[in-house]
């Protein structure tokens, strides 16, 4: 067993004992799996305030295809999301969007695409002064196209209202009347802008909380029918606490 190395991102924490953590991580090179990190609790350890959910580290482990959590031997911090805490809104949408990616791959499998959406999004997210609740649905889709099942988008600029047929993924303006999703203008203008371009007008559309809180459930419900495992994420709490 020979000492591995790779670049991660943390999706989530748990304590574990008196001292330390288990950390689970998404790397291009071992897709995704949990690591013991011990000693992460004590003040002075080495891996304090290191391995935090949303942080990208350059690690070193000891790695087993048998084992269900790996050794965690070294941990250099690359990005930290900690500034994020300065803005209420963005710091709970990191988790939404960490537990979303947690559960749309299974363990020991590899997504490049997904990681790499990821690790680019975390350091632009750093960068926003402030970041409006649209961007969840958004990383929705992008998240889709990552995982292979994107949205066939058959919407035109004009379009008034939208469904979503959720076995084939097409996205159109006339209902088929069969495990369907139906979106109103300004929610089908939201999908036009989104997979139409790769501008930031998207963001400009005016979205209340309860259009929002049905565009994420819908694609969540999206999510669970195409991936294995897969549950839908609580998300009104979310909508609840950011959006008036």
């Amino acid at each position: 067993m020979g000492l591995e190395t790779a670049t991660a991102i943390v999706l989530r924490t748990i304590d574990y004992q008196e001292s330390s953590k288990i950390i689970t991580v998404l790397t291009e090179s071992h897709g995704k799996f949990a690591l013991m990190a011990r000693g992460a609790k004590k003040p002075k350890g080495p891996f304090s305030g290191v391995v935090e959910a949303g942080n990208t580290l350059n690690i070193g482990f000891a790695y087993k295809t048998n084992r269900t959590v790996q050794d965690l031997r070294s941990a250099d911090l690359v990005h930290s999301v900690s500034s994020l805490r300065r803005d209420f809104t963005t710091w709970l949408l990191l988790f939404q969007v960490l537990e979303r990616i947690t559960a749309l791959i299974h363990e020991h499998e590899k997504n490049t695409e997904l990681f790499l959406l990821l690790k680019q999004f975390l350091p632009w997210l750093i960068q926003q002064e402030k970041v409006p609740a649209h961007l969840l649905p958004y990383i929705q889709i992008r998240c889709m196209s990552c995982c292979g099942i994107d949205l066939q988008c058959e919407l035109s600029e004009m379009a008034k209202q939208s469904y979503l047929n959720i076995p084939s993924g097409l996205l159109g303006e006339v209902s088929t009347q069969t495990g369907e999703k139906k979106f109103n203008l300004s929610q089908t203008k939201f999908f036009v802008k989104v997979l139409s371009s790769r501008s930031k007008d998207f963001l400009t559309i005016d979205l209340s909380k309860n259009e929002l809180v049905e565009m994420v459930q819908h694609l969540d419900a999206y999510f669970h029918y195409h991936i294995e495992g897969y549950n839908p994420q609580r998300s009104q709490q979310f909508f609840d606490l950011v959006v008036s």
